[in-house]
């Protein structure tokens, strides 16, 4: 979009770019003309994937969960709309303050998201959509029902998400006492992990054990560099709670 606008204007008078510019459908640009619409489509079959991943621990009608997707495609394409919308205001500034074609390209692409930026949003999405699928198949499960932290456990985990795999099987109240907002949130943003209905099958994919000596491991590094202990982890809701 932004090689197309640039050539766009080299081909136009100054007063002709803005004028054709201003009455451009951006939304008919982005998904139709340089295919973005494909792109969205392959990502949001990528949410049949996660559905296939998941054991089944309670129903979720069909309906629900073409809200929850129907949701996620619409944000996405309001975002990816919103964007390209700064891009065009961007070359507008840029064209009217006599900036360099070099300029505006900078002040343009600063208006995209990077790969790594993209990747973040659309993990985010899927890890979001997965855990509340997950709440929608435990709403009608019985109060002693217990839960399970599931997730890698690595140098990116979270301390808040390897305090919550320590915690081994818990019921959902003790899970929103303690840890307040992370049912459906988790860890926060970008966060891999999610509580999942205790089963055989869940059993063997969480090893309270694993995160805890991971939690030593990290402490007693830490020891080691003369640093002092971090305080005590919490979820994102605690934190705006606190």
């Amino acid at each position: 979009m932004v090689e197309d606008i640039l050539d766009l204007q080299r081909s136009l008078t100054r007063e002709e770019f803005i004028s054709l510019i201003s009455t451009l459908d951006v939304d008919d640009y982005i998904f139709n003309n340089i295919g973005m619409q494909n792109d969205l489509n392959k990502y949001i079959a990528s949410y049949e994937g996660v559905l296939l991943g998941m054991e089944a621990t309670g129903q979720v009608t069909e309906q629900t969960l073409q809200a929850l997707v129907r949701l996620d495609e619409a944000t996405f394409r309001k975002q990816i709309g919103t964007m390209g919308e700064q891009i065009i205001d961007e070359a507008v500034k840029g064209i009217i303050g006599g900036k360099t074609e070099r300029e505006i390209a900078q002040s343009m692409l600063g208006n995209v998201l990077r790969p790594d930026q993209a990747e973040t949003l659309a993990n985010t999405a899927l890890n979001t959509f997965e855990r509340n699928v997950t709440a929608e198949m435990a709403t009608f499960d019985l109060p002693d029902a217990t839960y399970v932290y599931q997730g890698p456990i690595d140098d990116k985990t979270r301390d808040i998400c390897l305090k919550m795999m320590a915690s081994g099987s818990m019921t959902r109240d003790e899970i929103d006492s303690q840890y307040l907002g992370a049912f459906v949130d988790g860890g926060g943003f970008n966060c891999r992990h999610r509580w999942a209905k205790e089963t055989s099958v869940s059993k063997k994919l969480t090893d309270p054990n694993d995160a805890q000596r991971f939690i030593q491991t990290k402490a007693e590094e830490r020891r080691a560099k003369g640093l002092s202990p971090r305080p005590e982890p919490l979820t994102p809701q605690q934190q705006l709670d606190g």
